[in-house]
């Protein structure tokens, strides 16, 4: 009997591909009506660059993307959005999408050859990130349906929003940005902050573990990961090693303030069982039990404690998408970023953070 392999994915860079077809389209698409209208055609001199980071409530931005006069007059900036893909392979291709865009800030340059315009993308999250007209309730619903109401009518894509019987009371009066109680809401639910995706879908996940979960991504067994490009960085010399969330609200019972708390994984190396420290982060929020406390100090904790951290560039790769857990040197990494150049022959850079077992800590 003859068993076929699965072909080698190029993606990967396997050692007999010396090298790979790739190119990168921007398709302009009107906003309003879906309808098509083309697509743009950067100025080779240009080096735009899409950028993805999870600490910000507009996690994606392209930054020089240069287009001439033609393309400019074909382009609505008040309406269009631009759809990114990347191309790879010849005769034979696959497209990956790498997102949705809308233009906020197109300045003009005139040259002698006519005028050039460089525009700065953000993904739809900036429709989302603008003020409230008027205040919002969550009511005491669940977290997920309060965000579905909160998003109710916007003009972006899919959304795609885990299941949690996580309730929220909190509201937030008009003039706040509806980004900032869209990360609130995320957190309270146990949820990570939210992001577009690929494929231009608002993704709401529920916080995980990193150290507990299967890599997304190996980058040892592809071997992609560019010599001299390593750098390494930490912070746990003043990093907090235990996250302590306050609230006034007297829910349980009515006769003493709500707390909850999270630490850090004793296997970390600033954890409060080898440093013999506490170092606690304090936050208050408004929370009616001990238990939704406990969970939102756990949230909090999982996004914003501080590890061992590297940088590392491989050749670009359009499964880095958000939140993706990776495999390198032996150990488990959450991505936290990450930054491609949308033309051929660049690098792209990740930003990783170390993943240490026990996560689950909470005291």
């Amino acid at each position: 009997m003859v068993v076929a392999s699965a072909p080698a994915d190029p993606l990967d860079l396997p050692g007999w591909l010396g090298q790979r077809a790739l190119t990168y389209t921007f398709e302009v698409v009107n906003g309003l009506t879906g309808r098509r209208k083309g697509r743009l055609s950067p100025l080779r001199s240009s080096a735009p660059t899409l950028a993805h980071d999870t600490t910000s409530i507009i996690s994606r931005r392209v930054n020089g993307l240069v287009i001439d006069a033609d393309d400019a007059v074909n382009l609505d900036p008040l309406v269009d959005r631009i759809e990114i893909a990347m191309i790879v392979g010849g005769r034979t291709h696959t497209t990956y999408p790498l997102g949705r865009y809308l233009v906020v800030d197109d300045p003009v340059a005139e040259t002698t050859s006519g005028g050039t315009t460089t525009l700065t993308l953000f993904d739809e999250m900036f429709v989302v990130d603008q003020e409230l007209e008027t205040g919002i309730d969550a009511g005491g619903r669940p977290v997920d349906l309060a965000i579905g109401s909160l998003l109710e009518g916007l003009p972006i894509g899919d959304v795609m929003i885990e299941a949690t019987t996580e309730v929220s009371s909190n509201s937030w009066t008009a003039g706040t940005s509806r980004g900032s109680a869209l990360a609130d809401l995320a957190t309270l639910g146990g949820y990570l902050k939210p992001w577009f995706d690929h494929r231009g879908r608002l993704r709401v996940v529920q916080a995980f573990d990193p150290a507990a979960r299967a890599p997304t991504i190996d980058l040892d067994v592809t071997g992609r990961v560019l010599r001299s490009s390593l750098s390494r960085s930490s912070e746990i010399l003043n990093a907090p090693n235990r996250f302590v969330v306050i609230s006034n609200d007297l829910g349980d019972g009515g006769t003493a303030a709500v707390v909850g708390r999270w630490d850090v994984p004793a296997t970390a190396p600033h954890s409060i069982s080898r440093r013999g420290v506490v170092l606690p982060k304090v936050i208050e929020v408004q929370v009616p039990t001990a238990r939704q406390a406990q969970l939102y100090a756990r949230t909090f904790g999982l996004q914003a404690a501080v590890y061992e951290m590297v940088e590392l560039s491989t050749v670009p790769d359009p499964r880095h998408d958000g939140y993706d857990v990776i495999r390198w040197n032996g150990q488990l990494w959450l991505e936290i970023g990450w930054e491609m150049p949308l033309t051929p022959g660049g690098e792209m850079r990740h930003t990783l953070r170390r993943a240490y077992p026990g996560a689950e800590g909470e005291s």
